[in-house]
């Protein structure tokens, strides 16, 4: 990356070009103590071999001599300044802003979403120039007891977010997915008869026809016409009558067909799929114009076209893999039968507790409030964001509560039959808790989500929600070219070398991205697999990014290394959350995060290698269910003694430091990171363990190994319908 110079100063990044430098910029840091707080040398010299301390240096003909230094952290996708100072014989020359651009340009190229930067509310100075480099105020803090100052936490969105290319395959676009802004809200041509069931209340599809005109008002989809559907009014209508429907139409937007030639084509070409046992001589008016929609929205690639015609929408899954459109019915938009969760409880690592409820219409005013304060418009919040009593049946909405305060909030529409749904999220950034507040409406989500298969998720922020932005990045949406959209595809299943081709079959049917014909052998942790784009381009993917890029998502290929690893019940239905019954105690702190954390002892490391299955089989302490409960993969696993383990550091797993010795009592303990945990449908129970050969009581006791063979019988068992 080509670095800015002014005038002679240069920023010094190695760690060998600014070894010699770390003494100056102690001793520039100590002489501003108020501001910059104090550190240990050994602190600078750690920051420094890990490229986490940048030097301003001026060239001079005599020599190099110090001039600033910025020093920060790095954790993706989030950066934090720790120390910046410009000495003040270099200052009022841009040179504080030359060490943020740098730092800016790098965390872009590394699609970081945000910067932070605390400051003391008394730094007058200080707080102007954060200010002019669009550090916006996120929230406020108690400073330290001694000074007990108050301290302005403030955040820089990075543009890295809003990189999503069209094509190609990038680490924006790890899967080379197709997405423009009118993805965002797609826009639909219309039949005339989804406008005749609207206009006729006795219509048996008028509640249908009306719920795709609330979708449009909620800004979940546009609807338009072609130019065919006046010349069919013209065809129908009575000799010297007047047509309301013809004044009615000239509301929506119009396109026409184009290019007669290619047009004739495009039309024989459908109506070999639409009506392939039909002779074009048969073929009535109404056939020649529901091919002429078609066409229509093919050639103005638009998202497709909503109609209730029997032939063209069981010719759908066809028209979509050939031209890329959707044919949707008029029952698209209305909610499918999710069973709600109306009361959860979450523990947080400070013992507060937050509730996810379902919004009821008398929380309308504490909605609004918290909107307006976001800074959304009036306007928007009644065309997105909150639903009328008639839009409440193609949109859903939970919130998060902190006691009798509303700290976020989610709304999302019906998933339709073109596999998309678009969802709105807005959180109170200035409240402690609104990380876990964003963690908690998320996954809420996305479990929504998992049962009906491959989803187009499109995710919509207000302004300055930084941190609603770093979860979502963290559950793998990417950026789009909207500046306040995010974007993900979620798979949602666990495939087998049994439904593999089925899932393929739909996937490529949803996005357009084709895996191969049959389960690749599994053969390393990094190996990678090939894939098409939907731009037709053939690329090769490792086995990690498409799960992250797809999670909720495992592949459980044909030699992948698994293991079954047992924990005791208390632990279990906490840690990953398999019970159907659920629970009226909150859960645990586990339960706000995507990646959770096992703890075992030191001698099981060896078996938790990046990539593993683990099963887990939950055991017959306590009375438990004496079989397997759920599958996940390990991300990383590392030991780590056990005296260093408080209770922030177990906050991830469902453990404290009183509990931790139920596990054993040994000096030392296995950390296993794992995510993308799937409940198994059929809990797999100790007998059929037995019978293949798994099921002793030694290999129960501990983390153990399984076959290939024992692998594939699990899944079988797991899965099955």
């Amino acid at each position: 990356m080509t670095q800015r110079i002014i005038k002679n100063y240069k920023i010094a990044t190695k760690y060998p070009e600014i070894k010699s430098l770390i003494p100056h910029v102690q001793k520039s840091a100590d002489s501003q103590r108020s501001a910059l707080g104090f550190l240990a040398s050994s602190v600078y010299e750690e920051y420094a071999r890990n490229e986490r301390l940048y030097v301003l240096v001026n060239d001079l003909p005599d020599g190099r001599i110090y001039a600033g230094h910025l020093l920060f952290d790095m954790r993706y996708p989030r950066a934090t300044i720790r120390q910046m100072f410009v000495d003040p014989e270099h200052r009022r020359g841009g040179l504080a802003t030359l060490l943020l651009d740098h730092l800016r340009d790098i965390l872009t190229s590394f699609g970081f979403t945000s910067i932070y930067a605390r400051v003391a509310l008394d730094l007058l100075d200080s707080n102007k120039f954060w200010e002019r480099q669009r550090f916006y105020i996120q929230r406020q803090e108690k400073g330290g007891v001694t000074k007990n100052r108050k301290i302005l936490v403030r955040c820089h969105e990075l543009e890295s977010p809003q990189l999503f290319p069209t094509s190609g395959i990038s680490s924006e676009n790890p899967l080379g997915l197709t997405f423009t802004p009118s993805d965002i809200v797609p826009l639909y041509l219309l039949d005339l008869n989804v406008l005749f069931d609207l206009a006729g209340p006795r219509r048996k599809r008028h509640d249908n026809a009306l719920s795709i005109f609330q979708a449009e008002r909620m800004n979940f989809c546009r609807l338009a016409i072609s130019t065919e559907i006046r010349e069919e009014l013209k065809r129908t209508r009575l000799v010297e009558k007047t047509d309301p429907m013809e004044g009615f139409i000239d509301i929506f937007p119009s396109f026409p067909l184009v290019k007669p030639k290619e047009t004739t084509q495009l039309i024989n070409e459908l109506s070999s799929i639409v009506f392939p046992h039909k002779q074009k001589d048969s073929f009535s008016s109404n056939d020649w114009s529901d091919l002429s929609h078609v066409a229509t929205a093919i050639q103005h690639d638009l998202a497709g076209l909503i109609t209730n015609d029997a032939a063209i929408l069981s010719s759908a899954p066809q028209i979509k893999i050939k031209y890329g459109i959707e044919i949707i019915s008029t029952a698209a938009f209305e909610l499918n039968d999710v069973p709600p969760r109306n009361k959860s409880s979450h523990y947080t690592s400070n013992n507060s507790t937050l509730n996810l409820l379902e919004i009821k219409r008398e929380n309308d005013p504490e909605v609004h409030k918290l909107l307006s304060t976001l800074r959304l418009t009036g306007s928007t919040i009644a065309s997105g964001w909150i639903p009328t009593v008639e839009q409440e049946k193609i949109a859903m909405r939970r919130a998060v509560w902190d006691q009798n305060e509303l700290i976020g909030y989610l709304t999302w529409s019906s998933r339709s039959t073109s596999g998309a749904t678009t969802a709105r999220l807005a959180v109170d950034e200035k409240n402690p808790h609104a990380l876990h507040a964003a963690r908690i409406l998320l996954i809420y989500l996305l479990e929504q989500l998992l049962p009906h298969g491959p989803t187009q998720v499109n995710l919509e922020l207000p302004t300055h929600q930084s941190h609603s932005r770093e979860i979502a990045v963290g559950f793998g949406f990417k950026g789009t070219s909207s500046m306040h959209c995010l974007t993900k595809l979620v798979l949602g299943q666990v495939i087998t070398q049994k439904n593999w081709s089925h899932t393929k079959d739909t996937l490529f049917m949803k996005s357009g991205l084709k895996l191969p014909a049959k389960p690749p052998t599994f053969s390393k942790e990094e190996q990678y697999i090939q894939i098409l784009t939907p731009s037709g381009n053939r690329e090769h993917v490792s086995l990690e990014i498409l799960e992250s890029s797809l999670s909720p998502a495992l592949f459980c290929l044909p030699g992948r290394p698994a293991v079954i690893t047992p924990v005791q019940r208390s632990f279990s239905e906490p840690l990953l959350g398999h019970s159907l019954q659920g629970s009226f105690l909150p859960f645990s702190t586990a339960s706000l995060f995507q990646d959770r954390h096992y703890v075992s002892s030191s001698n099981t490391l060896k078996h938790f290698k990046t990539g593993t299955l683990i099963f887990f089989y939950e055991s017959t302490k306590q009375k438990g269910r004496c079989e397997l409960v759920a599958i996940a993969r390990v991300r990383q696993a590392y030991l780590k003694p056990t005296e260093s383990l408080d209770n922030k550091t177990l906050e991830q797993s469902v453990l404290d430091t009183e509990s931790l010795s139920s596990i054993g009592k040994s000096k030392m303990k296995t950390i296993t990171v794992f995510d993308n945990i799937f409940p198994l449908p059929n809990p797999v129970p100790l007998k059929f363990l037995q019978e293949i050969g798994c099921g002793k009581p030694t290999d129960l006791i501990t983390t153990k190994p399984i076959t290939n063979y024992q692998l594939e019988k699990i899944l079988q068992q797991a899965f099955q319908k």
